[in-house]
């Protein structure tokens, strides 16, 4: 029994030289590949980081590029709009040269159509004494037109004493006209205050008229129409305008009170 178990340990003393020995092959190889490993890491890492900064470095670029871009961009498009600038002020300045080649053209016309001892180079000349000419003639226009604003003023002067004359003959005329009215008191009424007078509308009389009664150059009274029938009118006495101690009486005159001078 116990050459068995010392058998058993030996054996197992062997087995486990046997794996110790195995595994510590195992484990230096192991060690060897985790450093070939590491190396080869560190080279990765490093060619990264250089990857890394070159990419960094053509990112700069690349912004640079970008920055350049755009600044040319903006360039492009300043260069744009001054040739547009460019060729609005060429197109103005086309129209302007149109516009003066036609006014040359029609100055041109013109002057063909001027009289033949009319010339370009003694036109000024020409003007200026045509100017002067008109100056002269303008004044002499404004002259006479004083002189027939002054005979207007007289004319119309004359025209106004006239039309005075004319309304004076005519405030005469109706004058006459009153004087030579034939009308008498032919009956009298003092108790009721009204007169019978043998004058009716025929000879100028209405119911507005006012009536004096005179006897030679005497005013006596006035009267108020009261009614007209036919060629007699009847008015009543205005007692306030009967001159002191005289009374109407028939045959005193009659005449008309507005016509009255």
């Amino acid at each position: 029994m116990t050459k068995v178990l010392f058998i058993l340990s030996a054996l197992l003393i062997l087995a486990s030289t046997f794996f110790a020995y195995h595994n510590g092959r195992e484990f230096a190889k192991v060690r060897s590949d985790v450093t070939a490993i590491n190396v080869q890491v560190q080279g990765a890492l490093s060619a990264a980081n250089s990857i890394v900064s070159e990419v960094n470095k053509v990112g700069g670029e690349i912004a640079k590029i970008q920055q350049d871009l755009e600044i040319q961009t903006e360039k492009v498009k300043s260069q744009k709009l001054k040739i547009a600038q460019t060729d609005n002020d060429t197109k103005l300045v086309t129209d302007k040269l149109d516009v003066a080649n036609k006014k040359g053209l029609d100055l041109r016309i013109k002057l063909e159509k001027l009289p033949k001892d009319i010339k370009p180079e003694t036109m000024v000349e020409q003007i200026n004494g045509m100017k002067k000419s008109t100056a002269e003639f303008q004044a002499q226009m404004e002259a006479k037109k004083k002189e027939v604003e002054a005979e207007e003023a007289k004319m119309v002067d004359a025209n106004r004493a006239h039309d005075e004359v004319t309304r004076k003959i005519a405030d005469r005329k109706k004058s006459f006209d009153r004087n030579s009215l034939d009308a008498r008191i032919v009956a009298v009424n003092n108790e009721w205050g009204f007169v019978v007078v043998n004058a009716g509308k025929a000879l100028g009389i209405s119911d507005a008229t006012k009536l004096l009664v005179v006897r030679g150059t005497q005013t006596v009274g006035k009267l108020s129409v009261l009614s007209i029938e036919g060629e007699r009118t009847v008015a009543n006495i205005v007692p306030e305008t009967l001159t002191a101690g005289l009374r109407i009486a028939p045959g005193d005159q009659v005449i008309l009170e507005n016509l009255y001078q």
